[in-house]
């Protein structure tokens, strides 16, 4: 099965921001994907194709993980590859959250390592909001608009061992497995 682990988010401000984004930038669907509100996660790692008995051991490793609840703000807008040209835009977090998001991640990641599973990027505290379909999008008029705003704030209270089933209509994501924050 196709796996990753991620954190999901609560927040409707992000699909609020997601209709304001394409009006102001007079996008429609025939431009850009919205990723779906039950959809939108930061995904620590992406572990691929992974057996059952790789999902045993992944969920064992992923009970040695522990960490208190914490507060992501919701504040920058960016695009990868560039914003000229953009395939993704993007939200990012504030910088306390950032970094308790990050140190998350990083002892998630760790855990996966003792596996021998290899994260395929380095871990950047960024949701994925808009895919781009067929050509690039250009979002610089955006990031002026957006600059030095926030968009809402969620509590980060559990890890997920999800897994991803493709199909024409899009990814359906669902939680093999759930850690908890410490309380």
């Amino acid at each position: 099965m196709r796996t990753f682990i991620a954190v999901d988010v609560a927040t409707g401000a992000i699909a609020k921001l997601q209709n304001e984004i394409m009006s102001t930038a007079g996008w429609s669907l025939k431009d850009v994907k919205l990723v779906e509100t039950q959809n939108l996660h930061f995904t620590l790692i992406f572990l691929g194709e992974k057996s059952q008995n790789d999902v045993d051991r992944i969920k064992s490793k992923m009970a040695e993980v522990q960490f208190e609840p914490f507060k992501l703000t919701y504040t920058t807008i960016g695009g990868f590859p560039k914003p000229s040209s953009a395939r993704v835009v993007w939200i990012g977090v504030d910088q306390e959250g950032g970094e308790k998001l990050t140190a998350l991640a990083n002892d998630v990641i760790a855990k996966m390592v003792e596996l021998r599973f290899q994260a395929d990027k380095p871990f950047s505290p960024h949701m994925t909001i808009f895919r781009a379909k067929g050509r690039p999008i250009h979002i610089e008029d955006i990031l002026s608009k957006y600059q030095d705003k926030t968009f809402g704030s969620d509590l980060i209270d559990r890890v997920h061992l999800k897994k991803s089933d493709l199909s024409p209509g899009g990814p359906a994501y669902s939680n093999i497995y759930t850690v908890d924050a410490k309380k």
